[in-house]
């Protein structure tokens, strides 16, 4: 995996095994932080990626800007390869890896994340790449970290999907925009 662009642009590292994740393309990764340099989203942003897998979402925003970042996933060998790659870029400052299983009803999450998150928050940036068959219980979990209030206001939030399976709505951000890069369907939302 490779850093496109910023500090870090052109840096390598490690994602986990390939059975593991599906890393989000450079070229959707360049694609978005164009579209959210232009929304001047990254600089400063205290960035949330939920079913992060490489990390490689947080790490780019990082590398263009961002503050902070906080990883999320469920997977033992995806949080360790986080982990690893956090301090092979000499993000141990910046960055951190919270292992969580999001498919989990949202009680149990609310146990689990919310306190932590809440220390590392308010989140001004959300990144959701989910596997695609989960993307049916992404929009219940965007709407309650408004509800947990762990979103600031005006926070843009980034749910990836297969173009071909787009989420339901959102009851509590508005949509923003949407793109499309083959297969790829990205939706920005924001929060109110």
């Amino acid at each position: 995996m490779r850093i496109v662009g910023g500090t870090l642009g052109g840096r390598r590292f490690d994602g986990p095994p390939s059975d593991l994740t599906r890393p989000t393309s450079e070229r959707v990764r360049e694609a978005l932080a164009s579209a959210l340099d232009a929304r001047d989203a990254l600089r400063g942003a205290r960035v949330l990626d939920l079913y992060a897998g490489t990390g490689a979402l947080a790490f780019e925003a990082l590398s263009r800007g961002a503050e902070q970042a906080t990883l999320v996933d469920h997977a033992p060998r995806v949080v360790k390869a986080a982990q690893l790659s956090i301090k092979a870029l000499g993000l141990d400052d910046r960055c951190v890896v919270v292992r969580a299983d999001l498919s989990a009803g949202l009680g149990s999450l609310e146990r689990s994340l919310r306190g932590l998150l809440a220390a590392r928050g308010p989140f001004t940036l959300v990144f959701a790449d989910p596997p695609y068959a989960d993307i049916a219980s992404v929009p219940p979990l965007l709407d309650a970290l408004v509800e947990w209030d762990l979103l600031a206001p005006e926070a843009i939030v980034v749910l990836e999907h297969r173009h071909a399976q787009p989420p339901g709505p959102c009851a509590r951000l508005a949509p923003l925009t949407n793109y499309r890069y083959g297969d790829t369907g990205v939706r920005l939302l924001t929060a109110p």
